[in-house]
């Protein structure tokens, strides 16, 4: 088994968490688990220099973001981290400041690497 932790950021906090994501048999990527954390003992942890490349589906044990609940999230087109997503058109990128605008959910494959947070 294949597990990793990925880091994703609260729209509503703007506070950083630690996902849990698991590789299983049909190739893909599952989120099993989140987590609050913060940024130093993330780092301490080397989850922010993990990748993972794939689907980003979830269980339907995951409990999604630990300070507002939600399940979804986006990922910025500049800064490639993930960021909550409730459903908002238009969204700011907690991790680089970019506004993330006509937000689009076509697509669960991902490359998501944890440098430079």
């Amino acid at each position: 088994m294949e597990a990793n932790i990925i880091l994703i950021r609260c729209n509503k906090e703007k506070k950083a968490f630690g996902v849990r994501v698991q590789k299983m048999k049909d190739g893909d990527w599952y989120r099993t688990w989140a987590f609050k954390i913060n940024a130093r003992h993330a780092k301490n942890e080397g989850y922010d220099t993990n990748k993972v490349v794939g689907n980003l589906f979830a269980t339907e044990e995951y409990p999604g973001c630990p300070y507002c609940g939600s399940k979804s999230f986006v990922q910025c087109g500049t800064c490639q981290k993930l960021t909550c997503w409730n459903g908002e058109e238009n969204l700011p990128c907690h991790w680089c400041g970019t506004s993330m605008e006509n937000i689009v959910t076509a697509t669960e494959r991902f490359t998501v690497t944890g440098d430079k947070f």
